[in-house]
């Protein structure tokens, strides 16, 4: 990249930092473009070059929160830890993530969303499920995970809380189900 795309890319980066940082702090509906554009000491005219509108902004923040997230969770699976232990880091990181996400999101009906929809079922295939199956056979491998329930069982299982969790639930039951998903496996937190 030249300097000009660099900046560009820079601009664009420190937008969405700061709408992600608002939106946290205050809720999408409470946050204006001009807010946003001060924060990230950009012009509001930069912001409609860059996303065309508010709806569109929380949308591409969506998926950078998303492929942050991920990128973590990837991180996580490559590592060097027990599958124990890296299930111990998911389940703090989606919980963390999941009520971070319900505090920002759940605003605006993100799930009625075609553009969202298509970028879960995309992102459901090429990432979520790639990444849980290599973590299902490291379980396997390890005597963690019953060899004789099919990884398919264990992926429609993971399915079925995700699609709970998607749902606007407050933080205890948000962390009830992450329990159940994580130390159900095990037959206990211990």
């Amino acid at each position: 990249m030249n300097g000009f795309e660099l900046r560009r890319e820079k601009k664009k980066k420190d937008i969405l930092q700061a709408a992600l940082q608002l939106f946290s702090m205050h809720g999408i509906k409470n946050v204006s473009i001009a807010e946003i554009a001060e924060k990230a000491n950009v012009s509001q005219v930069s912001i409609y070059n860059f996303f065309e509108s508010k709806e569109n902004l929380a949308r591409q923040a969506f998926f950078k929160m998303m492929d942050d997230i991920m990128s973590h969770l990837d991180e996580l699976v490559e590592s060097d830890l027990s599958f124990r232990e890296k299930v111990t880091q998911m389940r703090s990181v989606s919980i963390e993530s999941g009520n971070h996400f319900n505090d920002i999101f759940n605003q605006i009906d993100f799930i009625k969303d075609p553009q969202i929809l298509k970028f879960l079922d995309e992102y459901g295939k090429n990432r979520s499920i790639p990444l849980f199956m290599k973590l299902i056979e490291q379980g396997k491998r390890e005597g963690s995970l019953d060899k004789n329930i099919s990884s398919e069982s264990v992926l429609i299982y993971i399915n079925a809380i995700s699609k709970a969790l998607q749902s606007n639930l407050s933080k205890k039951v948000r962390g009830d189900l992450g329990d159940l998903f994580f130390y159900g496996l095990f037959g206990s937190s211990d």
